[in-house]
């Protein structure tokens, strides 16, 4: 029988974690969650080993996120910027592996909010195949697992559908490279989420519950019924965590277009979505 794990992602509540407000972990473990999404890009190494004690002392389980900021570009045409896209990807592992972290995941593919008026070719393909195959085989040394997430067109012109994600898995065949699928993406770009979560099955590491406005889960048009049952068929027992924005202020507003506020505050949407995602989970004999 499979059993989902519940998390949420730190950009609810923070762009940067620090000493300061690292008791977020204990207000998201007091509501129930299993797990956090950290934003590796952020994360100094000075504050990793302090990181993973506090989630080790709360038993709370810490997974990575970690897209390639603008100046970093694995399908360049530039050799130099693809090697700089790769080393930063190390780096990310490095600091997963400090924090005790085993998956790291997110639009690494290609760089969100670049774009050349195109499609992708297969040389950009290519590119990216040979850059993550790189980061992937670096990965098991570490322990580490690589997450793909398909995005939406207007973040990213190389993968948006998972058909298009199963295709860059099997091109890098490598055991530690799976997927991220996200409700939020699909909602945009699958023509049915339930086959589309389905033609996955064994390849999902990572779910990301979404609502269309990517504002508290529930609270629109999302099928949440084919998503949890498609879960449910493919016999998913990972983590299922929401990644909603409450404002503005984070550092990645502008690449996810967050414009206005999804939620009244961080409180209501993380106590709202774990009561709905536990809910859905219920329904389906996923907990």
């Amino acid at each position: 029988m499979n059993r989902i794990k519940i998390g949420i992602h730190q950009h609810v509540f923070t762009s940067k974690l620090n000493s300061e407000n690292l008791h977020i972990f204990d207000f998201i473990k007091e509501i129930g969650f299993d797990s956090m999404d950290v934003n590796l890009r952020n994360t100094d190494f000075d504050f990793t080993g302090q990181m993973r004690k506090k989630a080790e002392s709360l038993n709370l389980i810490l997974t990575g996120g970690g897209s390639l900021p603008k100046t970093k570009e694995i399908i360049s045409q530039d050799n130099q910027k693809r090697v700089e896209a790769v080393e930063y990807m190390k780096e990310l592992v490095r600091k997963a592996f400090e924090i005790g972290i085993t998956l790291y995941h997110g639009l690494f593919y290609a760089t969100a909010g670049i774009f050349t008026g195109k499609g992708p070719t297969k040389e950009e393909f290519d590119y990216a195949v040979t850059g993550l195959k790189e980061v992937a085989n670096y990965a098991k040394k570490y322990g580490i697992s690589l997450c793909l997430e398909p995005a939406n067109r207007y973040e990213n012109y190389m993968i948006n559908l998972v058909s298009d994600s199963l295709k860059m898995l099997d091109a890098i065949d490598e055991p530690n490279v799976g997927l991220l699928l996200d409700s939020y993406h699909m909602n945009i770009e699958e023509k049915d989420m339930y086959k589309s979560i389905v033609s996955a099955k064994g390849r999902i590491f990572h779910f990301h519950v979404n609502e269309n406005d990517r504002g508290i889960p529930g609270t629109g048009h999302i099928p949440w019924d084919d998503v949890f049952r498609a879960l449910k068929d493919v016999d998913y027992n990972g983590i299922v965590a929401v990644e909603s924005f409450v404002d503005n202020t984070i550092d990645i507003a502008s690449v996810v277009a967050v414009w206005r506020r999804l939620a009244p505050d961080a409180d209501t949407l993380s106590r709202q979505s774990y009561k709905f995602i536990k809910k859905m989970a219920e329904k389906y004999s996923m907990m």
